[in-house]
């Protein structure tokens, strides 16, 4: 994974020149697993508080393509909220470690048991063919 790590955020980013959490999921499930997921282009442009309304609203309607799962493995998405909305995302790439990306932070691994991040875990999803 460390050909991930330090990728700029950039919000609608689509590419290694920069990326915003949702699309490192994208490239990894690309390039790791061979799976196309939908990449939502324009979704997430701005901070703006519509713009991250619309993200979470396109997490809670594409759930079903996903798998609720108590115990997550490599490549397992979780999602994590900010505030009261849930719009932050990463992949679990080992035992209580993630990938993502974020806005003032280049793409790293970090602990989701963290003090940072455990309490804002949403839930972790298995992607479901």
């Amino acid at each position: 994974m460390i050909e991930y790590i330090g990728i700029p955020f950039l919000k609608d980013g689509i590419d290694r020149n920069g990326l915003d959490c949702w699309r490192l999921v994208v490239m990894v499930y690309k390039e790791r697993l061979g799976i196309d997921l939908p990449s939502f282009s324009g979704i997430f442009v701005d901070g703006s508080l519509a713009s991250l309304r619309k993200v979470t609203r396109l997490m809670r309607e594409n759930k079903e393509k996903w798998q609720s799962i108590e115990k997550p493995l490599p490549y397992d998405v979780i999602l994590l909220r900010t505030g009261s909305m849930v719009y932050h995302c990463g992949v679990v790439i080992g035992r209580r470690k993630m990938l993502h990306v974020m806005e003032g932070i280049n793409s790293s691994v970090e602990e989701f048991t963290s003090l940072m991040w455990k309490d804002k875990i949403e839930g972790f999803y298995r992607y479901v063919r």
